[in-house]
């Protein structure tokens, strides 16, 4: 059977850092909303459909690519890791791994998903799974990153341990301290992630084959 190389999974690691960026485009870029006659039917490809067919499926598709990308780098890498660093960096990869599954319970509850029991059960499923995957890929990654760094690889350090900072920062600024991003919806924290995902996939596709 032919092993898919590592050109393979940067490419698809970039296409999940896209994916990044397109679920989190403001719906409203796309047209106006339909009329309230359209709430629960709308019109194919209208913003509302959109927003309800299309985004979740690329959210889906993004987590996954992405931890695809991680778990090509890590098995890449791994063997001329430091001991510390593998550890952080497979840590890192279970945090990831563990968001996948957070975003799949909440995109599997649709829309109006709080009101069924069983939907909002996989809703509040998915926020405390999303809130475990970030408190392990966080300093994962930061981590694994400064591996990077340390061993002169200042690009993917880079990108590993500030693509998740820069992050994280701008939700604080959003939650916290009320700036508003209204008019753009979720980009300001998705291009952070979208950026690093890009530099590991770059990375795979231009070191394939070498660590």
């Amino acid at each position: 059977m032919w092993p898919p190389s590592d050109r393979v999974f940067g490419g698809l690691t970039a296409v999940g850092g896209l994916c990044t960026v397109v679920a989190t485009l403001p719906t409203r870029w796309l047209g106006p909303r339909p009329t309230d006659s359209y709430v629960f039917d709308p019109p194919r490809f209208s913003a509302l459909w959109v927003e309800r067919a299309v985004v979740p499926a690329v959210a889906v598709a993004a987590a996954l690519l992405i931890l695809t990308g991680l778990l090509a780098l890590f098995r890449r890498d791994r063997e001329r890791m430091a001991r510390w660093q593998r550890w952080f960096a497979a840590v890192a990869v279970v945090g990831v791994a563990v968001g996948t599954l957070a975003t799949m319970l909440v995109v599997s509850a649709g829309s109006g998903g709080t009101a069924d029991p069983t939907a909002a059960l996989n809703v509040l499923a998915g926020v405390g799974l999303g809130l475990l995957g970030l408190l392990l890929a966080l300093p994962g990654l930061v981590a694994w990153g400064a591996g990077y760094l340390r061993s002169g690889r200042r690009r993917l350090g880079a990108a590993l341990a500030g693509g998740p900072v820069v992050t994280l920062a701008v939700l604080v600024a959003n939650v916290g301290a009320g700036v508003s991003f209204d008019g753009v919806g979720g980009l300001p924290i998705a291009l952070p992630v979208a950026l690093a995902v890009g530099v590991v996939g770059y990375d795979l596709w231009e070191r394939a084959g070498t660590a």
